[in-house]
């Protein structure tokens, strides 16, 4: 059998020449292509089988015209879409793969798939909790009236205050200071593991001072036999102790 003449290689991990459809097979050639360069000197090789080899020759006239395409490609900002172009497809069809000399030596590795992050599972938990934030909205015609909350990262909660005497005492709150709710908290994790409050069923409120967290320390600092004293960033070991790091 007369050996394979060819210069590059798209090895693609993931995949068969046998299962390899011909548009995906096409997108990737198109890629592969275009990362070379050189579009006249570069020419269709074959395709090997195993893993999706597609085989890629250059003629001799273009050979140093696609090193520096494939150094540049690597080194210089203005080359690497081209990249990341051929490893978003390999990504979006969970494969990943290489681009290989004709010695055999890795030229650039595309992880694709493998740097995917995998979405977590949606999730809904309900629990007693508090939720701290300025009111901003309250009023409804219900026994469970709403209302809405601004917490101190700039987010909207909204809430049920159970009863409209707990609504008449929240009311002066409007726009004013900040107060913290307790009741049955929903909270829901995204597919990007993110948590947040969607709402919660208020039993309860009490006004926050408003004193900032350093004062506070400082005022800690002036009592006897105090451990916060003997730490060398008490703000930064409370923030450890809510979750905060």
């Amino acid at each position: 059998m007369k050996p394979l003449d060819w210069s590059y290689e798209l090895h693609v991990f993931g995949t068969r020449p046998k299962t390899l459809s011909l548009l995906d097979f096409s997108e990737l050639a198109k890629r592969f292509a275009e990362l070379l360069g050189s579009p006249s000197n570069v020419h269709f090789g074959a395709l090997r089988p195993g893993s999706a080899r597609i085989l890629a020759k250059v003629d001799d006239s273009a050979k140093l015209d696609v090193q520096v395409q494939l150094i540049d490609a690597r080194t210089k900002a203005q080359a690497m879409p081209k990249v990341a172009r051929l490893d978003e497809y390999l990504r979006s069809k969970g494969w990943h793969g290489e681009v290989r000399n004709h010695d055999g030596a890795v030229v650039i590795a595309f992880p694709g798939a493998l740097n995917a992050v995998h979405p977590q599972e949606e999730r809904t938990v309900q629990q007693m909790d508090s939720v701290v934030g300025r009111v901003i909205k309250i009023g409804g015609r219900d026994e469970t009236v709403p209302m809405t909350l601004e917490t101190p990262d700039g987010s909207f909660v909204d809430v049920n205050i159970r009863g409209r005497e707990m609504a008449k005492r929240l009311a002066p709150y409007l726009f004013g200071a900040e107060i913290r709710v307790t009741g049955l908290a929903t909270w829901k994790r995204d597919v990007d593991g993110q948590w947040s409050c969607c709402g919660v069923l208020v039993d309860e409120f009490v006004e926050l001072d408003g004193t900032p967290v350093t004062d506070l320390f400082e005022k800690l600092k002036s009592l006897p036999d105090n451990g916060w004293n003997s730490l060398d960033d008490p703000i930064g070991e409370w923030k450890k102790s809510r979750g905060d790091d």
